[in-house]
């Protein structure tokens, strides 16, 4: 199947597809693992540090070897494209899909860009995700609280226009989640998702999956969301995991890697539970 018939299938099931992203190898393993116990399609996303860090035709190939290896049904996304000629390279070199992030830009620059994407994209039958609205925060963990403006979240009365004007296949939105793990996380306005929801056939994405109550994660699935982007509470369980593996009296790569491996396959297969309910 290809990726939109995936998430087609997600919607209909009322079930979402996650995205995991990484930067090293053992974390690819540890994703792929999770997958292929699950029997679970999954979306690997590189965001602009990441694809720089891995490589745009590295990360393409590594992907090909763990869905071989593996056996798993599983899409590559440049996730948060900002650069017009990155995305379109990374097209070049193979990828699934990318998503552009105009979510900076004015409403009229957003949707010239976005289709500037889409037409490149589409020609070359990769997948294209837009994004509407303005997500805050960063991909860390924080011990403050974080506020929303109101005027930052998705307004469902441009969601037609954004989308019909855009041809974007996937929408990202913004409805009170954030990048990054917060010490008070703000709650989703499951509201807004319903109005958006009816006004687009668009597949529905919630980026900052990281820190989301479950039971807010399973009510946004609920009510359209097919697309969840998880990418911080792997960074946190890869850090906190390789930390205590390397007190282990060992130098050794291969004796101390496989306990981060496990500790993403555990942290992936939560979420794919969560996700597919």
């Amino acid at each position: 199947m290809n990726l939109k018939q995936v998430l087609k299938n997600a919607k209909k099931e009322g079930e979402a597809v996650g995205q995991f992203n990484f930067s090293a190898w053992v974390q690819l393993r540890g994703i792929f693992k999770a997958a292929q116990e699950q029997n679970q399609p999954i979306i690997i996303g590189t965001s602009g540090g990441e694809s720089r860090h891995v490589g745009l035709k590295q990360a393409v190939i590594l992907v090909e070897m763990a869905r071989e290896q593996y056996g798993v049904s599983a899409f590559l996304n440049l996730d948060h494209g900002r650069d017009l000629e990155w995305i379109k390279q990374a097209v070049d070199a193979g990828y699934d899909a990318v998503h552009f992030d105009g979510s900076e830009l004015s409403l009229k620059e957003n949707i010239e860009q976005t289709r500037e994407v889409a037409e490149y994209a589409h020609e070359n039958d990769v997948v294209v995700e837009g994004e509407l609205g303005y997500l805050t925060g960063s991909s860390e963990e924080h011990s403050e609280k974080i506020k929303i403006e109101k005027e930052n979240l998705t307004s469902p009365r441009q969601v037609q226009q954004f989308v019909e004007q855009t041809d974007v296949d996937s929408l990202a939105i913004a409805i009170g989640n954030v990048h990054g793990v917060y010490a008070e996380m703000p709650n989703l306005d499951l509201e807004r998702l319903e109005r958006i929801e009816k006004e687009t056939g668009a597949f529905l994405v919630l980026h900052g999956g990281s820190g989301i109550p479950d039971e807010d994660v399973q009510k946004a699935i609920e009510k359209g969301i097919v697309k969840i982007n998880v990418n911080t509470e792997l960074r946190l369980t890869w850090k906190e995991s390789l930390t205590k593996a390397l007190k282990k009296d060992s130098i050794k790569p291969y004796e101390i890697l496989p306990e981060v491996e496990r500790a993403i396959q555990e942290k992936v297969n939560s979420k794919i539970n969560l996700f597919h309910g």
